[in-house]
């Protein structure tokens, strides 16, 4: 890894991007089970909020030609983001009707496989870093987890999530650590975005 942040391979703000990807599944490994289960729940509600809103915006400027026109809107765009976003719902929706808790950290996690996929990091090293890590943290369902169920997890995990860079708005992405309610700069979270959408697309 220290080779391609020396060779400019990975760029300063992607290495920003996956410290703050690291920072979150920190986060989620220290808390205990009560709490991570209310932390899941509660941002599991968010993720489905956020895609209600903004399908409903989306289909409700579809239906007006005067608010199209007026505001020079891409309407061919729009509907393509109509889709995407429907498509998001219907998956997290399902989610949510589950009776398997969607766990905070596999948002994380699916970051994490992703950055460290696109720079085609060697897999067994991927699940022994994320193995210190829970160790580190004491993470308490450490015991439940091995190399081996990494490795199957994240085949379903990578074959089945779906999640956009939109996501970071509201995933605390765009706050900066140990600033109250300060917000990253609007260019600062465009750049990690910007960096998401490499990585997701």
């Amino acid at each position: 890894m220290q080779s391609f942040i020396d060779d400019g391979t990975i760029t300063k703000s992607d290495w920003i991007f996956f410290g703050r990807i690291i920072y979150h599944l920190m986060i989620c490994f220290i808390v205990n089970p009560e709490k991570a289960i209310r932390r899941s729940k509660a941002q599991l509600n968010r993720v489905l909020r956020f895609y209600e809103k903004e399908v409903r915006v989306r289909k409700l400027a579809l239906k007006s030609d005067l608010f199209l026109k007026a505001n020079d809107i891409d309407v061919e765009r729009l509907q393509t983001q109509l889709c995407s976003f429907q498509e998001s719902l219907d998956y997290w929706a399902s989610r949510h009707a589950s009776t398997d808790l969607c766990f905070e950290y596999e948002i994380h996690l699916y970051l994490y496989y992703k950055w460290m996929d696109n720079y085609e990091f060697d897999d067994y090293y991927q699940r022994e870093l994320l193995m210190s890590l829970m160790n580190l943290c004491g993470y308490y369902g450490t015991r439940y987890f091995s190399l081996e169920r990494l490795g199957s997890e994240k085949k379903v995990l990578m074959s089945e999530m779906i999640m956009g860079s939109e996501l970071l708005r509201i995933l605390d992405y765009a706050t900066e650590s140990g600033s109250g309610d300060e917000m990253v700069p609007g260019s600062d979270i465009e750049i990690l975005t910007s960096e998401a959408d490499a990585h997701l697309n």
